[in-house]
């Protein structure tokens, strides 16, 4: 799977004219305030060097990168939102990718790429891959997931779930219940992404 990798972060600090001194000085006085706790909280929610995306089977996941694409097929005109999450992992990575369609605002596919024991109990990478149109053939699997497009600033948002089955790996796999995986409380947000139609509009100048 071809990796998208870039992080790009937005920091706005509005502080209103017209104030008295003292009331300026409160102000500069909370903000330092507010800017220590949420250092003391990144620190925390990145003490593994990583940023919670959502929990898989009831475990915390989290990316070390996360990137996007918007596409649109030359034939269906069909707008397509990819967003990549990657983990580092000492040794290979793990991923999910979720695929939204921009005009309806629906998820349409989701990929999970995900370290797990084999029979032996070593550790080796499971695919898990569902598309919305073949849900049918997958009775125990779901999704549903919206995507939104900030497209002055080049950034999305969106939530997701799912539940996708292991249809590659079943055989290899140690433990029966890494077959079947939820993917639940999936939110993210500031998300940069990059868009084919700003290429087009380039080489047609």
């Amino acid at each position: 799977m071809k990796k998208f990798v870039g992080s790009i972060f937005f920091l706005a600090l509005l502080i209103s004219c017209g104030e008295t001194p003292k009331k300026a000085q409160d102000t500069a006085e909370s903000a330092t305030e507010i800017s220590l706790e949420n250092k003391e909280k990144t620190t925390a929610k990145n003490a593994d060097n990583t940023t919670f995306l959502c929990r898989i089977n009831g475990e915390d996941w989290g990316y070390t990168s996360a990137s996007g694409l918007v596409s649109r097929n030359s034939s269906t005109k069909v707008r397509t939102a990819t967003i990549t999450f990657e983990k580092k992992l000492i040794k290979g990575s793990e991923a999910v990718q979720l695929e939204y369609d921009v005009d309806t605002n629906t998820l349409t596919r989701v990929l999970a790429e995900l370290k797990r024991p084999d029979k032996d109990g070593n550790l080796f990478t499971n695919f898990y891959n569902q598309a919305a149109n073949r849900l049918d053939r997958n009775p125990e699997a779901s999704m549903s997931g919206t995507v939104s497009l900030d497209e002055d600033e080049r950034v999305a948002a969106g939530k997701a779930v799912f539940t996708v089955q292991n249809d590659f790996e079943k055989d290899k796999l140690g433990n029966p219940q890494d077959l079947l995986i939820t993917v639940s409380d999936l939110n993210f947000s500031e998300v940069p992404y990059s868009d084919t139609d700003d290429l087009k509009k380039m080489l047609k100048k």
